[in-house]
């Protein structure tokens, strides 16, 4: 019948089937559905009653229910931004990869939380585009440390449906590669009383580390707002946070309507491991070839942003790269 798509929300369309009700009212040729107070309720009820058979068959049958996410997961994803009124049951819906689980194997956020440790207040993801490079990645590095579970987000969706979400039964949604993340990881190595980084290594003192974090700052550019040092755990020279999500900008992207012009970045703000080699060869270059040292600042910041997913053309550093492998070898 035309019209019956109102029986039911948008992001429910994958259902087929049929209502068997006196009440529907229909225009003057009873062909069409009229809207109206009923249809309306008539929807809520199909929407809840749906919501509640999907999770009685996840409860049933998780694989079965695992097989049938994976092919229809993506109208889910769309019910959590959608639809507001079901959007906490609908979330229980969901399922995710996480990082204490084998590839592939899907959890629900209720599974996610019921396996916190006590201590862990919130719920971290990830979006990254495949699991290799989420583990491999600078951001989950502390958190593997602590060995906290983070889930991870694989679809172009997946970041829009956390932040329309933001919080599942009382627990905050925290991407690993936020300033809250940071905040809060600074917060569990202060309370295990560990250090950031890796005490063995040679580390700037605190007069050099300024030093440094000034000089980087004046010579990054408008790309940068701040250097500091960071508090995460890490064996990596230096990350950037504090910057646009790389969801928004590829929609921004798609909204401009120009895939071959690179999105201009926000300033974002450059975090350094003191005891990386690399660091520390930095402000001993600085002092006898600046041009070099700058040339691998930026470098260090082309790096970051590439880890951080912000880098549109990596092509544009192979100069530069080119010509510090020059100075390396000669």
């Amino acid at each position: 019948m035309p019209n019956a798509e109102k029986l039911l929300p948008e992001w429910l369309r994958f259902i087929k089937g049929v209502v068997d009700s006196e009440d529907l009212p229909l225009n003057l040729s009873r062909e069409l559905l009229q809207n109206g107070p009923i249809i309306m309720r008539l929807k809520s009820i199909m929407a809840s009653r749906i919501i509640k058979w999907l999770q009685d068959e996840a409860n049933k049958d998780p694989v079965k229910y695992g097989k049938f996410f994976k092919e229809f997961g993506v109208y889910v994803k769309e019910g959590v931004c959608q639809d507001t009124d079901n959007q906490k049951s609908i979330a229980k819906l969901l399922r995710f990869e996480v990082s204490n689980k084998e590839s592939k194997e899907l959890v629900s956020l209720d599974e996610y939380v019921e396996a916190m440790p006590e201590k862990q207040e919130h719920i971290y993801f990830f979006c990254t585009p495949n699991r290799k490079v989420g583990i491999d990645s600078p951001y989950y590095e502390p958190f593997k440390k602590h060995n906290i579970n983070v889930m991870f987000l694989h679809h172009p969706l997946d970041e829009f449906v956390m932040g329309r979400l933001s919080e599942f039964n009382g627990k905050r949604l925290i991407s690993v590669d936020s300033k809250e993340a940071g905040e809060a990881l600074k917060k569990l190595s202060d309370e295990a009383g560990e250090e950031a980084v890796d005490s063995s290594k040679t580390v700037l003192t605190k007069e050099e580390t300024d030093e440094l974090t000034a000089w980087m700052r004046d010579n990054m550019g408008m790309q940068v707002k701040d250097v500091k040092v960071s508090d995460r755990y890490m064996t990596y020279p230096a990350i950037v946070v504090d910057f646009e999500s790389p969801a928004v900008r590829r929609m921004m992207k798609m909204m401009a309507g120009n895939t071959d012009e690179p999105m201009p970045l926000s300033p974002c703000t450059v975090e350094i491991n003191p005891r990386d080699p690399v660091i520390s060869g930095l402000f001993a270059l600085k002092g006898k070839d600046e041009e070099l040292a700058r040339k691998v600042a930026m470098q260090l910041l082309d790096n970051a942003l590439i880890a951080a997913g912000l880098l549109d053309n990596p092509q544009s550093m192979l100069k530069r790269l080119n010509e510090i492998l020059a100075a390396t070898v000669n």
